[in-house]
C-alpha cells in the first residue's frame, strides 16, 4: 500500500510540473477525449480525501451521471483538487464544502461551495493571476486558481465566481457537453 502511495503521489508531481509547463506554453497540444464529469469528481475527492480538515464536512449532489464533456481527464482532475485544497484550506476549522453538476443547455455546470471565510472584492480581482496569494509564506504559491482558469480555458469552458465575505465562496465551472453527447 505505502508503494503505491508514493507512485501515485511521484505521478501526480510528475503530472503538477507538466501542467505548470504548459501554462508557460499556452498553444501545447492535448488529447482531449470524452470524459464524464461526476466521475471524475468522485475520483478527486477521494484523492483529495487526507487533505480534508477533520471538521469539514463534503456533500455531492452530482446530477451528470453519464454526460461527457470533451476534456483532459488528468487537467479536469487538477483542476478540481485545486478548487477543493483552497476550499479546504479556508474551512481548517471546520464548515460545509459541497460539490454539485447539473446540465445547463449545452454545458455541465459544477459548482464548488465553501462556507469559509470568504474574500473580499479587492481579492477577487486578482485570484487568478499566476503567484497571487494571500497565504502567509511557505502556506501557497499562487498557482492552484491560475492552473484552474488555464484548464478551463483549454476546455472551452467558462468560471465564475461569488464571495461574501464571513460567508463562503462559490466557484461555478461550465464546460461544453462532448458533441456526441448533445
Amino acid at each position: 500500500d505505502n508503494v503505491a502511495e508514493i507512485y501515485e503521489a511521484s505521478r501526480k508531481a510528475k503530472t503538477i510540473i507538466a501542467r505548470l509547463g504548459e501554462m508557460s506554453r499556452k498553444n501545447t497540444d492535448m488529447t482531449f477525449r470524452p470524459v464524464e464529469l461526476d466521475a471524475v469528481i468522485v475520483r478527486t475527492l477521494e484523492t483529495a480525501h487526507p487533505a480534508q480538515p477533520g471538521k469539514v464536512q463534503v456533500e455531492t449532489d452530482l446530477q451528470c451521471p453519464g454526460v461527457k464533456v470533451l476534456g483532459h481527464e488528468t487537467n479536469l482532475s487538477q483542476m478540481i483538487l485545486n478548487l477543493l485544497l483552497n476550499a479546504y484550506q479556508e474551512m481548517e476549522q471546520g464548515g460545509r464544502l459541497t460539490l454539485r453538476t447539473r446540465r445547463k443547455d449545452a454545458c455541465v455546470e459544477m459548482e464548488v461551495q465553501d462556507s469559509g471565510s470568504g474574500m473580499t472584492q479587492e481579492v477577487l480581482q486578482h485570484i487568478f493571476e499566476p503567484f497571487f496569494t494571500t497565504k502567509e509564506g511557505g502556506k501557497g504559491t499562487g498557482l492552484g486558481l491560475a492552473i484552474v482558469q488555464q484548464v478551463v480555458e483549454n476546455h472551452q469552458g467558462e468560471i465564475t465566481v461569488e464571495s461574501i465575505l464571513g460567508q463562503g465562496t462559490t466557484f461555478r465551472v461550465r464546460l461544453p457537453v462532448n458533441e456526441e453527447e448533445k
